[in-house]
């Protein structure tokens, strides 16, 4: 069976993290769907001006998810925090101990943010570190707590997405994938 992941893409997304986190997670054989959390459509604008086009509108998005995978940036961040279709979902992952990822001012501004990260250690985009609660910075590139993975900026982008890929598909497939994209 198919693990179902749903990556999430508002206005001002970054665009390493975002595109790293689908290539590795459909590289891995999940079905990865995309979706625009604005209302102009299915064309969503990264932070540094490149354009994608999402795989569905937020509103039609149906869990449940294997996982959702939270990219980081500004606005993009920002933007997500504001889709209430997107914080419904994410309310249903942590409720049901699905998995969730999010990565660089994600888990701040969104997960913090909306009450998903009590009592869980997290990393995040060094200038967001202050916005989690207090202790809740690992400062480390990647950090798992339960059911919650958090990255902490473009540069970790691929140990964040491999980090994903083992949780969801497992160890074996995770090494294969570092083997063929030669990381590590």
């Amino acid at each position: 069976m198919s693990r179902t992941v749903l990556v999430p893409l508002a206005q001002g997304f970054e665009e390493i993290e975002t595109l790293t986190i689908i290539d590795v997670l459909r590289r891995a054989g999940a079905d990865v769907t995309t979706a625009a959390v604005n209302a102009n459509g299915k064309q969503v604008t990264g932070a540094h001006n490149v354009t994608v086009l999402a795989d569905a509108l937020m509103d039609d998005c149906a869990g449940p998810f294997d996982l959702i995978a939270l990219p980081g940036g500004m606005p993009g961040a920002a933007n997500l925090a504001e889709s209430a279709r997107l914080v419904e979902l994410l309310r249903e992952q942590d409720e049901n101990n699905r998995l969730t990822g999010a990565i660089c001012a994600a888990p701040a501004v969104v997960l913090h943010e909306k009450g998903l990260l009590e009592g869980k250690k997290a990393s995040a985009y060094p200038s967001f570190a202050d916005r989690l609660a207090p202790g809740a910075h690992t400062g480390q590139p990647v950090t798992e707590d339960g059911t919650v993975i958090t990255g902490s900026g473009p540069g970790t982008a691929m140990a964040f997405a491999l980090a994903l890929a083992e949780r969801l598909m497992g160890e074996d497939a995770a090494k294969q994938l570092r083997e063929a994209m030669l990381v590590d």
